[in-house]
């Protein structure tokens, strides 16, 4: 079977739109790959030929389509999803796990594109938040006082002279469909004096608590290589204690805006120290004006805001330049 060189090669998963929306935009004017890897191994397959320093790298994608990604033009690393194991016992998928995860980190660490968008080993380390935290510091970005603890006592004592709120490190996903309650998340809310008083539950898992910063509104900016699209975003949450545009996110007030300039240089200088091409970052914009940095997600979404404010094309600008990437007139 004949194999097609991949100009872009796509690594992500199946269900992602953001992928769908961006290859409909490049209309199949660029040899794309996608390994969607919850997929990966029932529906696709990766080889990997290593011969001395050689290496030979091909993926059979989920439509039998033949591919060779040992040299794209372009390599976008959106996400990892869970393999697809579904038909495996059960008693194998942990050691399946282990070596499927090997495989698709060796696979991106040995291919040799022109361009990245993110990295799998860029991603993993700047998604940690604790480690954001002190790169945003570098580049001169504000940050609220944060304390992360499993610890009541120290809890306890930051709490009480900081007016402050719990947010997740890691992701809003509480609980999932396969718990009896449902699918629940993790919102902002603020600490009050009975969650003070409660601080011993929080020595089962750390907790990540901020100085409360009382936004006049917030920003969401999508940033492709020092270009930053910003959406202000206005909650209209009336909940007491809940903090978090998300828990209403149809019922907000969208429209595009921009950085000030101190802030822009600032967060294009935080990417390129954490090594991103990519990000979706969340500030707070609070009543004297000042933006504060909360965090920046390699793996963000961005759709949503398209269908919320008109001006925001961000789809068209990253097709654009991917396009512009693999062409050579970038």
């Amino acid at each position: 079977m004949s194999c097609n060189e991949a100009e872009l090669f796509i690594v992500g998963t199946s269900v992602d739109p953001h992928i769908d929306a961006v290859l409909q935009r490049l209309d199949g004017k660029v040899s794309t790959c996608r390994l969607d890897v919850d997929q990966y191994p029932e529906n696709s397959k990766v080889s990997i030929d290593i011969k001395g320093g050689v290496v030979d790298a091909k993926v059979c994608d989920r439509f039998g389509n033949q591919w060779d990604v040992s040299h794209p033009k372009v390599l976008w690393f959106r996400r990892l999803g869970k393999p697809g194991l579904k038909h495996l016992s059960s008693d194998y998928k942990e050691f399946s796990l282990g070596e499927i995860e090997q495989t698709i980190e060796g696979l991106l660490s040995v291919i040799n594109p022109i361009h990245k968008i993110n990295g799998i080993w860029e991603t993993r380390l700047a998604s940690n938040k604790i480690r954001q935290y002190l790169f945003a510091a570098k580049s001169g970005l504000i940050t609220p006082h944060t304390l992360i603890s499993n610890s009541p006592e120290d809890s306890k004592s930051w709490l009480r002279t900081e007016d402050s709120v719990a947010k997740s490190l890691s992701r809003p996903v509480l609980t999932t469909e396969a718990s009896e309650i449902g699918k629940t998340f993790v919102y902002t809310n603020r600490v009050t004096s009975a969650d003070i008083r409660n601080a011993g539950q929080i020595a089962a898992v750390p907790v990540q608590f901020q100085r409360l910063i009382k936004p006049e509104y917030e920003l969401r900016v999508t940033s492709f290589r020092g270009e930053h699209h910003v959406v202000a975003i206005k909650s209209s949450d009336i909940h007491s204690n809940r903090i978090d545009w998300r828990a209403t996110a149809t019922e907000c007030k969208y429209w595009a805006t921009r950085l000030s300039s101190t802030t822009s240089m600032q967060l294009t200088h935080m990417m390129k120290l954490l090594r991103l091409d990519f990000a979706a970052s969340d500030f707070i914009v609070d009543n004297r004006g000042q933006e504060w940095f909360l965090e920046s997600n390699p793996n963000g979404a961005w759709l949503w805001l398209e269908a919320f404010v008109d001006e925001f094309k961000f789809t068209d600008r990253l097709a654009r330049q991917i396009s512009e990437l693999i062409t050579g007139s970038k």
